[in-house]
């Protein structure tokens, strides 16, 4: 749902470039771009992109230059001799999904982690626990095996009884991980949009799992450099919807509540004139399902 807004300055900022099928990805240095900025959208860490791109300085890097990005999965974000679960205090600027990013675990081993009820609002001065990364898997499907057995048995109800959308699972695994997009975020948005449906078109023909409006589509396949990309076909959909969310979350700084109404919303409207009361029901509706999914 929603407009790409503002998609090419976004992706002259990040220098966004499709992934290629392992996982990693290629970014460009953009205008005002660094090193921490680029780890952080990524999911990996500053030592991850000096030690693989061979940068003498990390503190000057010329706007331009190409760098691989690791895939998140092997970034090692977690900081060295972190065996257990790490306590944290909650900073000015902090979200769930920025501290995920920073210590290698997910959203929604946080909000398990912590009993937190509204994903969204986090209190400055507040302990969190950290899972250890080795436990992410047991408490929120990680980023090990992308079987369904391994999904956890507090998916929907209606979810279970479909096997059919239940074979999805791999592939959102695949481009979240991808795009550095967490897992929840992905599954629980596309389950509120269209229940993991490829059939279901909405009145403004919004298409697919991730209900992909037209305008977005073309805007999308700009930023990823591929003109074949088919919002008919179930993986380009996933895909689509993704690279959509890394942007929004990209523009609103980690944010998970307001990447979510850019998505249904727009995300210029949503600066303009505040979140509509269907936007704001429809945020609530996705992350109060981010504890379901992985």
């Amino acid at each position: 749902m929603g407009l790409v807004s503002s998609a090419v300055t976004v992706a002259a900022l990040l220098g966004l470039v499709r992934p290629d099928p392992a996982g990693a990805a290629t970014v460009r240095v953009g205008s005002g771009a660094n090193l921490t900025q680029i780890a952080r959208t990524y999911g990996t860490s500053v030592r991850a992109l000096v030690a693989l791109n061979d940068i003498a300085d990390p503190n000057m890097v010329l706007v331009g230059t190409m760098l691989q990005v690791p895939p998140a999965s092997t970034a090692g974000s977690v900081p060295a001799g972190a065996s257990g679960s790490t306590s944290i205090v909650v900073s000015p600027g902090d979200t769930l999904w920025s501290i995920a990013i920073r210590y290698g675990t997910t959203v929604s081993a946080l909000t398990v982690a912590n009993g937190i009820v509204d994903p969204s609002h986090v209190t400055i001065g507040r302990h969190l626990t950290v899972p250890a990364a080795g436990s992410i898997g047991a408490s929120a499907g990680g980023s090990g095996s992308s079987s369904v057995t391994g999904q956890g048995s507090g998916l929907p109800a209606a979810l279970l009884g479909h096997p059919g959308r239940l074979a999805l699972i791999p592939l959102f695994h695949q481009w979240a991980d991808a795009y550095g997009v967490p897992r929840s975020l992905l599954e629980a948005t596309c389950w509120w949009e269209s229940g993991w449906q490829m059939g279901v078109v909405s009145s403004t023909g919004a298409v697919g799992v991730g209900q992909l409006e037209p305008s977005t589509v073309r805007t999308l396949r700009v930023i990823l450099g591929d003109q074949t990309l088919s919002s008919t076909s179930t993986s380009d959909n996933i895909e689509m919807a993704s690279a959509y969310l890394h942007q929004l979350l990209a523009q609103t700084g980690g944010n998970e509540a307001l990447a979510l109404a850019g998505y249904y919303q727009g995300l210029a409207s949503v600066h303009h004139r505040g979140m509509m009361s269907s936007t704001v029901q429809y945020v609530h509706g996705i992350l109060s399902y981010l504890p379901s999914f992985s």
